[in-house]
């Protein structure tokens, strides 16, 4: 069972801080968040090793399945994917944005390299990237071991995003580098430095106006 401790500190990952994973050193990139109405919610760190490679760490909470309240991804952004039914040679990748934002019901089966899965869930909710909201629909397939998983994204300006997904265990990370710039106590005394910077400028100003 994964550490409280560990698990802290991979939540406190943000942009410019680096962790390890099977011995190699990836940089944050990004850091951002999703949830529905129902309670559903990831957070979400782009991780990049040499510019070339990209990945998503996914920390779930989903309500529907309280027995593994918490599970911890990492997703592989899919270019170019190709997307059949089971008994077809029809690639649908095309036609998947349309038929997720016009609320049509999910295709139960699913194949990519292969590989065949198996329609789990829908959720549509509100994505932050810093100090924007959008929404995003996603659904969920997984393989018959439920180890695999196939995330389709359909987002409103017409992106559709792929992504193959596997379950891990936090324990085979470890923070390799964590920017000063993020630490607890600098983001708490700029907020300190702030507010006596506006009390200050409000002190300033009653003198000025009251002499």
């Amino acid at each position: 069972m994964p550490s409280i401790a560990n698990e802290g500190k991979l939540r406190s990952l943000r942009p410019g801080d680096r962790l390890n994973y099977h011995g190699i050193d990836w940089r944050v990139i990004e850091y951002n968040t999703y949830k529905d109405r129902y309670g559903y919610e990831t957070e979400e760190w782009l991780l990049q090793w040499d510019t070339r490679k990209e990945y998503y760490l996914l920390r779930e909470i989903d309500p529907q399945n309280p027995e593994s309240a918490v599970n911890w991804y990492l997703a592989e952004p899919i270019k170019n994917a190709k997307i059949y039914l089971p008994d077809s040679q029809d690639n649908i990748t095309n036609q998947l944005w349309h038929d997720m934002q016009h609320q049509e019901m999910p295709y139960p089966e699913l194949k990519m390299f292969g590989q065949v899965y198996f329609f789990e869930s829908r959720t549509e909710g509100t994505y932050e990237e810093g100090k924007d909201e959008t929404s995003r629909i996603t659904w969920d397939y997984w393989d018959t071991t439920h180890e695999a998983n196939l995330a389709l994204e359909a987002w409103p300006n017409g992106d559709l995003h792929i992504y193959s997904t596997k379950l891990v265990n936090i324990t085979a990370f470890s923070i390799a580098h964590k920017n000063p710039q993020n630490s607890w106590w600098l983001r708490a005394l700029r907020v300190s430095l702030g507010t006596a910077g506006l009390l200050l400028l409000l002190v300033g100003c009653s003198m000025f106006i009251f002499g």
